[in-house]
Protein backbone atom coordinates (compact mmCIF):
# COMPACT_ATOMS: atom_id res chain seq x y z
CA UNK A 1 0.00 0.00 0.00
CA UNK A 2 1.05 3.23 -0.63
CA UNK A 3 0.65 5.95 1.43
CA UNK A 4 0.19 9.27 -1.18
CA UNK A 5 -3.04 6.57 -2.69
CA UNK A 6 -6.00 8.87 -1.91
CA UNK A 7 -8.20 6.68 -4.09
CA UNK A 8 -8.11 4.29 -1.85
CA UNK A 9 -11.66 3.71 -0.95
CA UNK A 10 -11.63 2.17 2.05
CA UNK A 11 -9.71 4.66 3.84
CA UNK A 12 -12.03 7.36 3.00
CA UNK A 13 -15.29 5.16 3.53
CA UNK A 14 -13.35 4.85 7.19
CA UNK A 15 -12.39 8.30 7.73
CA UNK A 16 -16.25 9.36 6.57
CA UNK A 17 -17.99 6.50 8.73
CA UNK A 18 -15.94 7.16 11.76
CA UNK A 19 -14.97 10.98 11.09
CA UNK A 20 -17.42 12.82 9.97
CA UNK A 21 -20.09 11.54 13.26
CA UNK A 22 -17.20 12.52 15.69
CA UNK A 23 -16.53 15.87 13.99
CA UNK A 24 -20.12 16.71 13.87
CA UNK A 25 -20.14 15.36 17.57
CA UNK A 26 -16.88 17.73 18.60
CA UNK A 27 -18.96 20.68 17.14
CA UNK A 28 -21.57 20.48 18.45
CA UNK A 29 -19.92 20.17 22.14
CA UNK A 30 -18.01 23.11 20.87
CA UNK A 31 -21.50 24.40 19.80
CA UNK A 32 -22.79 24.51 23.56
CA UNK A 33 -20.04 26.92 24.75
CA UNK A 34 -20.57 28.58 21.78
CA UNK A 35 -24.17 29.77 21.87
CA UNK A 36 -23.07 30.83 25.13
CA UNK A 37 -20.89 32.96 24.33
CA UNK A 38 -22.35 34.30 21.45
CA UNK A 39 -25.92 34.81 22.94
CA UNK A 40 -23.84 36.73 26.12
CA UNK A 41 -21.66 38.76 23.30
CA UNK A 42 -24.71 41.01 23.50
CA UNK A 43 -24.46 41.70 26.89
CA UNK A 44 -20.82 42.99 26.90
CA UNK A 45 -16.92 42.36 27.26
CA UNK A 46 -17.32 42.12 31.02
CA UNK A 47 -19.80 39.03 30.34
CA UNK A 48 -17.97 37.31 27.53
CA UNK A 49 -15.01 37.80 29.64
CA UNK A 50 -16.62 36.16 32.86
CA UNK A 51 -18.12 32.69 30.61
CA UNK A 52 -14.55 32.46 29.49
CA UNK A 53 -13.18 32.66 32.28
CA UNK A 54 -15.46 30.34 34.17
CA UNK A 55 -15.58 27.77 31.46
CA UNK A 56 -11.51 27.20 32.19
CA UNK A 57 -12.72 25.46 35.23
CA UNK A 58 -14.92 23.31 32.86
CA UNK A 59 -12.26 23.28 30.57
CA UNK A 60 -9.62 21.43 32.75
CA UNK A 61 -12.00 19.28 33.34
CA UNK A 62 -13.02 17.95 30.36
CA UNK A 63 -9.56 17.77 29.84
CA UNK A 64 -9.40 15.23 32.37
CA UNK A 65 -12.37 13.42 30.89
CA UNK A 66 -10.97 13.84 27.97
CA UNK A 67 -7.57 12.05 28.86
CA UNK A 68 -9.48 9.48 30.81
CA UNK A 69 -11.56 8.40 28.34
CA UNK A 70 -9.05 8.56 25.29
CA UNK A 71 -6.43 6.56 27.18
CA UNK A 72 -9.21 3.78 27.22
CA UNK A 73 -10.02 4.33 24.07
CA UNK A 74 -6.92 3.02 23.50
CA UNK A 75 -7.63 -0.43 24.95
CA UNK A 76 -11.74 -0.32 23.22
CA UNK A 77 -10.34 0.13 19.82
CA UNK A 78 -8.15 -2.68 20.29
CA UNK A 79 -10.06 -5.26 22.24
CA UNK A 80 -13.31 -4.24 19.73
CA UNK A 81 -10.33 -5.11 16.67
CA UNK A 82 -9.83 -8.37 18.84
CA UNK A 83 -13.62 -9.03 19.04
CA UNK A 84 -13.59 -8.93 22.93
CA UNK A 85 -16.72 -7.31 23.99
CA UNK A 86 -16.14 -8.43 27.64
CA UNK A 87 -12.74 -6.52 27.49
CA UNK A 88 -14.40 -3.66 26.18
CA UNK A 89 -17.35 -3.11 28.41
CA UNK A 90 -14.60 -3.49 31.52
CA UNK A 91 -12.76 -0.99 30.05
CA UNK A 92 -16.28 1.12 30.32
CA UNK A 93 -16.60 0.81 33.96
CA UNK A 94 -13.26 1.93 34.68
CA UNK A 95 -13.42 4.52 33.03
CA UNK A 96 -17.01 5.79 34.85
CA UNK A 97 -15.64 4.98 38.14
CA UNK A 98 -12.38 7.24 37.25
CA UNK A 99 -14.34 9.93 35.52
CA UNK A 100 -16.73 10.23 38.39
CA UNK A 101 -14.07 10.08 41.42
CA UNK A 102 -12.72 13.14 39.13
CA UNK A 103 -15.67 14.79 38.90
CA UNK A 104 -16.09 15.45 42.79
CA UNK A 105 -13.01 18.11 43.55
CA UNK A 106 -13.97 20.04 40.67
CA UNK A 107 -17.45 19.96 41.35
CA UNK A 108 -17.18 21.16 44.52
CA UNK A 109 -14.44 23.84 43.28
CA UNK A 110 -16.90 25.40 41.48
CA UNK A 111 -20.31 25.18 43.66
CA UNK A 112 -17.91 26.60 46.65
CA UNK A 113 -15.03 28.33 45.63
CA UNK A 114 -16.42 30.23 42.27
CA UNK A 115 -14.98 34.04 43.27
CA UNK A 116 -11.57 32.63 43.86
CA UNK A 117 -11.27 30.80 40.79
CA UNK A 118 -12.49 33.37 38.57
CA UNK A 119 -10.11 35.85 40.75
CA UNK A 120 -6.89 33.82 39.71
CA UNK A 121 -7.59 35.16 35.92
CA UNK A 122 -9.22 38.92 36.49
CA UNK A 123 -8.93 41.05 39.14
CA UNK A 124 -12.16 43.05 37.13
CA UNK A 125 -15.17 43.00 40.55
CA UNK A 126 -17.72 43.08 37.89
CA UNK A 127 -15.86 40.10 35.78
CA UNK A 128 -15.87 38.03 39.45
CA UNK A 129 -18.99 38.69 40.46
CA UNK A 130 -20.76 37.60 37.09
CA UNK A 131 -18.14 34.66 36.47
CA UNK A 132 -18.92 33.22 40.30
CA UNK A 133 -22.70 33.50 39.46
CA UNK A 134 -22.08 31.73 35.93
CA UNK A 135 -19.87 28.77 37.46
CA UNK A 136 -21.41 28.18 40.80
CA UNK A 137 -24.67 26.64 38.20
CA UNK A 138 -22.42 25.07 35.60
CA UNK A 139 -20.48 22.91 38.29
CA UNK A 140 -23.12 20.92 38.96
CA UNK A 141 -23.35 19.49 35.56
CA UNK A 142 -19.67 18.00 36.09
CA UNK A 143 -21.06 14.71 37.04
CA UNK A 144 -23.07 14.46 34.38
CA UNK A 145 -20.67 15.09 31.89
CA UNK A 146 -18.53 12.36 33.49
CA UNK A 147 -20.67 9.65 32.10
CA UNK A 148 -21.95 11.07 29.16
CA UNK A 149 -17.73 11.36 28.42
CA UNK A 150 -17.55 7.70 29.10
CA UNK A 151 -20.35 6.66 26.67
CA UNK A 152 -19.88 8.72 24.39
CA UNK A 153 -16.14 8.03 23.43
CA UNK A 154 -16.43 4.40 24.42
CA UNK A 155 -19.09 4.29 21.77
CA UNK A 156 -16.84 5.54 19.05
CA UNK A 157 -14.19 2.86 19.50
CA UNK A 158 -16.80 0.18 19.08
CA UNK A 159 -17.94 1.82 15.87
CA UNK A 160 -20.80 3.52 17.87
CA UNK A 161 -20.30 7.04 16.13
CA UNK A 162 -24.14 8.00 15.29
CA UNK A 163 -25.24 7.28 18.64
CA UNK A 164 -23.51 10.36 20.65
CA UNK A 165 -23.87 12.47 17.79
CA UNK A 166 -28.20 12.09 18.13
CA UNK A 167 -27.52 13.10 21.64
CA UNK A 168 -25.52 16.36 21.45
CA UNK A 169 -27.46 17.59 18.67
CA UNK A 170 -30.54 17.39 20.34
CA UNK A 171 -28.76 18.88 23.37
CA UNK A 172 -27.33 21.74 20.92
CA UNK A 173 -31.11 22.27 19.76
CA UNK A 174 -31.94 22.46 23.48
CA UNK A 175 -29.07 24.64 24.35
CA UNK A 176 -29.64 27.39 21.91
CA UNK A 177 -32.84 28.09 22.16
CA UNK A 178 -33.27 28.25 25.98
CA UNK A 179 -30.07 29.97 26.10
CA UNK A 180 -31.72 33.01 23.98
CA UNK A 181 -34.74 32.46 26.13
CA UNK A 182 -33.27 32.62 29.35
CA UNK A 183 -30.68 35.61 29.26
CA UNK A 184 -33.22 37.87 27.58
CA UNK A 185 -36.24 36.51 29.18
CA UNK A 186 -38.12 35.78 26.25
CA UNK A 187 -41.79 33.97 25.19
CA UNK A 188 -42.56 34.63 29.53
CA UNK A 189 -39.47 33.48 30.77
CA UNK A 190 -37.45 35.22 33.72
CA UNK A 191 -35.00 37.31 32.47
CA UNK A 192 -31.75 35.74 34.32
CA UNK A 193 -28.89 37.43 32.19
CA UNK A 194 -25.30 35.25 32.34
CA UNK A 195 -27.11 33.00 35.10
CA UNK A 196 -29.36 31.47 32.45
CA UNK A 197 -27.17 30.66 30.09
CA UNK A 198 -25.19 28.17 32.95
CA UNK A 199 -29.29 26.83 33.40
CA UNK A 200 -29.77 26.20 29.88
CA UNK A 201 -26.35 24.64 29.79
CA UNK A 202 -26.91 22.47 32.56
CA UNK A 203 -30.33 21.41 31.47
CA UNK A 204 -28.36 20.26 27.91
CA UNK A 205 -25.89 17.93 29.17
CA UNK A 206 -28.81 16.36 31.43
CA UNK A 207 -30.74 15.90 28.23
CA UNK A 208 -27.72 14.33 26.15
CA UNK A 209 -26.70 12.08 29.00
CA UNK A 210 -30.36 10.71 29.36
CA UNK A 211 -30.71 10.14 25.52
CA UNK A 212 -27.68 8.80 25.23
CA UNK A 213 -27.68 5.80 28.03
CA UNK A 214 -31.92 5.97 26.86
CA UNK A 215 -30.62 5.13 23.23
CA UNK A 216 -27.46 2.50 24.03
CA UNK A 217 -29.65 0.74 26.66
CA UNK A 218 -32.89 0.37 24.81
CA UNK A 219 -31.15 -1.07 21.56
CA UNK A 220 -28.96 -3.15 23.62
CA UNK A 221 -25.78 -2.27 22.08
CA UNK A 222 -22.52 -3.09 22.90
CA UNK A 223 -22.32 -0.84 26.33
CA UNK A 224 -25.22 -1.94 27.08
CA UNK A 225 -23.39 -3.15 29.97
CA UNK A 226 -24.38 -4.79 33.56
CA UNK A 227 -22.69 -3.32 36.81
CA UNK A 228 -21.27 -6.92 37.71
CA UNK A 229 -19.82 -6.67 33.77
CA UNK A 230 -17.97 -3.32 35.14
CA UNK A 231 -15.74 -5.91 37.68
CA UNK A 232 -13.42 -8.88 37.57
CA UNK A 233 -10.09 -7.05 36.50
CA UNK A 234 -6.90 -9.64 36.50
CA UNK A 235 -3.75 -7.66 38.03
CA UNK A 236 -2.27 -7.86 34.70
CA UNK A 237 -5.38 -5.45 33.03
CA UNK A 238 -4.94 -3.19 35.66
CA UNK A 239 -1.23 -2.78 35.40
CA UNK A 240 -1.25 -2.50 31.42
CA UNK A 241 -4.24 -0.04 31.63
CA UNK A 242 -2.10 1.92 34.00
CA UNK A 243 0.56 2.22 32.94
CA UNK A 244 -0.71 3.31 29.46
CA UNK A 245 -3.64 5.86 30.55
CA UNK A 246 -1.80 7.48 33.23
CA UNK A 247 0.52 9.14 30.74
CA UNK A 248 -2.92 10.15 28.56
CA UNK A 249 -4.50 11.73 31.86
CA UNK A 250 -1.08 13.33 32.98
CA UNK A 251 -0.61 14.88 29.36
CA UNK A 252 -4.17 16.53 29.85
CA UNK A 253 -4.32 17.74 32.26
CA UNK A 254 -0.12 19.46 32.85
CA UNK A 255 -1.73 20.56 28.99
CA UNK A 256 -4.33 22.13 30.40
CA UNK A 257 -3.30 23.73 33.24
CA UNK A 258 -0.13 25.28 31.28
CA UNK A 259 -2.42 26.76 28.37
CA UNK A 260 -4.50 27.84 31.33
CA UNK A 261 -1.17 29.74 32.03
CA UNK A 262 -1.76 31.75 29.05
CA UNK A 263 -5.20 32.87 30.69
CA UNK A 264 -3.21 34.39 33.32
CA UNK A 265 -1.27 36.30 31.26
CA UNK A 266 -3.63 37.74 28.56
CA UNK A 267 -5.34 38.45 32.18
CA UNK A 268 -3.06 40.79 32.61
CA UNK A 269 -3.62 42.97 29.46
CA UNK A 270 -7.02 43.82 30.55
CA UNK A 271 -10.58 42.65 30.39
CA UNK A 272 -10.51 43.21 26.48
CA UNK A 273 -7.62 40.83 25.67
CA UNK A 274 -9.64 38.35 27.69
CA UNK A 275 -12.72 39.31 25.82
CA UNK A 276 -10.33 39.09 22.46
CA UNK A 277 -8.95 35.37 23.28
CA UNK A 278 -12.49 34.24 24.46
CA UNK A 279 -13.98 35.16 21.31
CA UNK A 280 -11.10 33.27 19.32
CA UNK A 281 -11.21 30.44 21.41
CA UNK A 282 -15.04 30.36 20.00
CA UNK A 283 -13.68 30.44 16.21
CA UNK A 284 -11.02 27.63 17.39
CA UNK A 285 -13.78 25.55 18.61
CA UNK A 286 -15.57 25.92 15.31
CA UNK A 287 -12.85 24.48 13.06
CA UNK A 288 -10.56 22.19 15.07
CA UNK A 289 -13.85 19.94 16.28
CA UNK A 290 -13.63 19.11 12.31
CA UNK A 291 -9.74 18.20 13.05
CA UNK A 292 -10.21 16.54 15.99
CA UNK A 293 -12.95 14.21 14.67
CA UNK A 294 -10.14 13.62 11.89
CA UNK A 295 -7.85 12.50 15.00
CA UNK A 296 -10.01 10.57 16.38
CA UNK A 297 -10.57 8.55 13.66
CA UNK A 298 -7.28 8.02 12.98
CA UNK A 299 -6.87 6.56 16.21
CA UNK A 300 -9.94 4.57 16.04
CA UNK A 301 -8.73 3.09 12.65
CA UNK A 302 -5.43 2.43 13.66
CA UNK A 303 -6.47 1.44 17.25
CA UNK A 304 -8.77 -1.78 14.87
CA UNK A 305 -6.25 -2.77 12.40
CA UNK A 306 -3.65 -3.22 15.64
CA UNK A 307 -5.99 -4.95 17.52
CA UNK A 308 -6.64 -7.62 14.32
CA UNK A 309 -2.44 -7.84 13.72
CA UNK A 310 -2.78 -5.27 10.60
CA UNK A 311 0.05 -3.78 11.57
CA UNK A 312 1.61 -2.95 7.72
CA UNK A 313 -2.05 -1.30 7.10
CA UNK A 314 -2.09 0.35 10.36
CA UNK A 315 1.00 2.13 9.72
CA UNK A 316 0.14 2.96 5.62
CA UNK A 317 -3.19 4.66 7.13
CA UNK A 318 -1.23 6.83 10.22
CA UNK A 319 1.02 8.30 7.62
CA UNK A 320 -2.18 8.83 5.30
CA UNK A 321 -4.00 10.81 7.85
CA UNK A 322 -1.27 12.94 8.55
CA UNK A 323 -1.03 13.75 4.20
CA UNK A 324 -4.58 14.39 4.44
CA UNK A 325 -4.34 16.63 7.05
CA UNK A 326 -1.87 19.07 5.45
CA UNK A 327 -4.39 19.95 2.60
CA UNK A 328 -7.36 20.01 5.08
CA UNK A 329 -5.09 23.07 7.74
CA UNK A 330 -4.47 25.02 4.09
CA UNK A 331 -8.29 25.19 3.38
CA UNK A 332 -9.46 25.54 7.07
CA UNK A 333 -6.93 28.78 7.57
CA UNK A 334 -8.42 29.90 4.35
CA UNK A 335 -12.06 29.52 5.54
CA UNK A 336 -11.20 31.16 9.21
CA UNK A 337 -10.11 34.35 7.27
CA UNK A 338 -13.42 34.27 5.07
CA UNK A 339 -15.69 34.25 7.49
CA UNK A 340 -14.12 36.69 9.70
CA UNK A 341 -16.51 39.67 8.95
CA UNK A 342 -19.21 37.48 9.65
CA UNK A 343 -18.84 35.61 12.75
CA UNK A 344 -17.02 39.12 14.43
CA UNK A 345 -20.55 40.52 13.26
CA UNK A 346 -22.29 38.23 16.24
CA UNK A 347 -20.58 39.83 19.42
CA UNK A 348 -21.01 43.34 20.54
CA UNK A 349 -17.67 44.63 21.29
CA UNK A 350 -15.69 47.73 20.94
CA UNK A 351 -14.06 48.99 17.51
CA UNK A 352 -10.85 48.73 19.57
CA UNK A 353 -11.35 45.08 20.18
CA UNK A 354 -12.93 43.96 17.02
CA UNK A 355 -10.08 45.16 15.72
CA UNK A 356 -7.74 42.78 17.29
CA UNK A 357 -9.99 40.37 16.77
CA UNK A 358 -9.10 41.00 13.39
CA UNK A 359 -5.50 40.57 13.67
CA UNK A 360 -5.41 37.48 15.82
CA UNK A 361 -7.70 35.49 13.22
CA UNK A 362 -4.79 36.46 10.84
CA UNK A 363 -2.58 35.01 13.67
CA UNK A 364 -4.71 31.79 13.98
CA UNK A 365 -5.44 31.19 10.34
CA UNK A 366 -1.21 31.16 9.94
CA UNK A 367 -0.88 28.52 12.51
CA UNK A 368 -3.62 25.62 11.17
CA UNK A 369 -1.58 23.79 9.78
CA UNK A 370 0.97 22.34 12.77
CA UNK A 371 -1.70 22.74 14.45
CA UNK A 372 -4.06 20.04 12.58
CA UNK A 373 -1.07 17.76 12.11
CA UNK A 374 -0.41 17.72 16.10
CA UNK A 375 -3.79 16.64 16.95
CA UNK A 376 -3.91 14.04 14.28
CA UNK A 377 -0.54 12.53 15.73
CA UNK A 378 -1.41 12.83 19.29
CA UNK A 379 -4.97 11.75 19.54
CA UNK A 380 -4.67 9.71 16.33
CA UNK A 381 -1.45 7.76 15.60
CA UNK A 382 0.33 8.12 19.01
CA UNK A 383 -2.63 7.49 20.94
CA UNK A 384 -4.56 4.98 18.68
CA UNK A 385 -0.91 3.13 18.54
CA UNK A 386 -0.89 2.66 22.08
CA UNK A 387 2.67 5.50 22.28
CA UNK A 388 1.22 7.49 25.29
CA UNK A 389 3.74 8.26 27.14
CA UNK A 390 6.06 9.93 24.01
CA UNK A 391 2.46 11.60 23.21
CA UNK A 392 2.82 13.07 26.48
CA UNK A 393 6.21 14.46 26.72
CA UNK A 394 5.62 16.17 23.54
CA UNK A 395 2.05 17.69 24.03
CA UNK A 396 3.14 18.56 27.87
CA UNK A 397 6.69 19.93 27.18
CA UNK A 398 5.55 22.14 24.60
CA UNK A 399 3.17 24.76 26.06
CA UNK A 400 5.90 24.89 29.43
CA UNK A 401 8.97 24.79 27.66
CA UNK A 402 7.60 27.10 24.84
CA UNK A 403 4.46 28.54 25.32
CA UNK A 404 4.82 30.03 28.61
CA UNK A 405 7.95 31.52 28.56
CA UNK A 406 6.76 33.05 25.24
CA UNK A 407 4.09 34.69 27.12
CA UNK A 408 5.84 36.03 30.02
CA UNK A 409 8.44 37.75 27.16
CA UNK A 410 5.50 38.73 25.19
CA UNK A 411 3.50 40.39 27.99
CA UNK A 412 5.67 41.19 30.99
CA UNK A 413 8.82 42.08 29.03
CA UNK A 414 8.11 43.52 25.84
CA UNK A 415 4.62 44.74 26.52
CA UNK A 416 3.21 43.56 23.04
CA UNK A 417 -0.20 43.82 22.03
CA UNK A 418 -2.90 40.32 22.61
CA UNK A 419 -2.69 39.53 19.04
CA UNK A 420 1.13 38.70 19.13
CA UNK A 421 1.67 37.36 22.18
CA UNK A 422 -1.02 34.72 20.89
CA UNK A 423 1.64 34.44 17.73
CA UNK A 424 4.24 33.62 20.35
CA UNK A 425 2.81 31.46 22.17
CA UNK A 426 1.63 29.52 18.95
CA UNK A 427 5.48 28.86 18.43
CA UNK A 428 4.73 25.27 20.58
CA UNK A 429 2.80 24.15 17.88
CA UNK A 430 5.44 24.52 15.22
CA UNK A 431 7.68 22.26 17.59
CA UNK A 432 5.18 19.52 18.40
CA UNK A 433 4.97 19.37 14.70
CA UNK A 434 8.57 18.83 14.02
CA UNK A 435 9.07 15.67 17.10
CA UNK A 436 5.75 14.26 15.82
CA UNK A 437 6.64 13.87 12.00
CA UNK A 438 9.93 12.38 13.16
CA UNK A 439 8.32 10.06 15.26
CA UNK A 440 5.79 8.80 12.86
CA UNK A 441 8.26 8.46 9.83
CA UNK A 442 10.73 6.29 12.80
CA UNK A 443 7.53 3.57 13.18
CA UNK A 444 8.05 3.16 16.90
CA UNK A 445 4.58 4.90 17.87
CA UNK A 446 2.89 1.36 17.04
CA UNK A 447 2.68 -0.94 20.57
CA UNK A 448 -0.13 -3.67 20.33
CA UNK A 449 -1.49 -3.45 24.28
CA UNK A 450 -4.18 -6.67 23.82
CA UNK A 451 -2.76 -9.03 21.70
CA UNK A 452 -0.99 -11.27 24.88
CA UNK A 453 -4.35 -10.15 27.48
CA UNK A 454 -6.56 -13.45 28.08
CA UNK A 455 -10.01 -13.38 27.28
CA UNK A 456 -12.48 -14.02 30.21
CA UNK A 457 -15.22 -15.40 28.19
CA UNK A 458 -16.32 -15.60 24.29
CA UNK A 459 -19.11 -13.35 23.59
CA UNK A 460 -20.47 -12.92 20.70
CA UNK A 461 -20.30 -9.80 18.87
CA UNK A 462 -22.71 -8.24 16.19
CA UNK A 463 -21.17 -6.64 13.52
CA UNK A 464 -24.37 -4.30 13.02
CA UNK A 465 -22.59 -1.27 13.73
CA UNK A 466 -24.80 2.49 13.80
Amino acid sequence: MKVFDLKDKRFWNLMIAIGLPIALQNLIFNGLNMVDNIVIGGLGEANIAAVGIANKLSFVFNLFLFGINSGANIFSAQFWGKKDLQSVRKVLGLSLLIGMTVAVPFTLVGLLFPEWFIALFSNDPLVISLGAVYLRIAAVSFPISAVTSSYGMQSRGVGRTRIPLVASATALTFNTVFTYLLVYGKLGMPRMGIAGAAVATLGARLIECVILLRLIYKNKFELAAKLSEFRGYSAQFLKRFARSVSPVITNEVLWAIGVTGYTYFYGKLGTEAVATVQIMEVVNGIFFSLFAGLGNACGAIVGNMIGANEDDKARVYAKRSVVVSVGFGVVTGLLMIAVMPLFLGLFNISAETLEICRKAVYVYAAYTIPKVINIVMIIGVCRGGGDTLFAMFVDVGAPWLIGLPMAYLGVEVFALPVFLVMAMINLEEVAKCIFGIIRLLSNKWLHNLVHDLPRDEEVAVSADNA
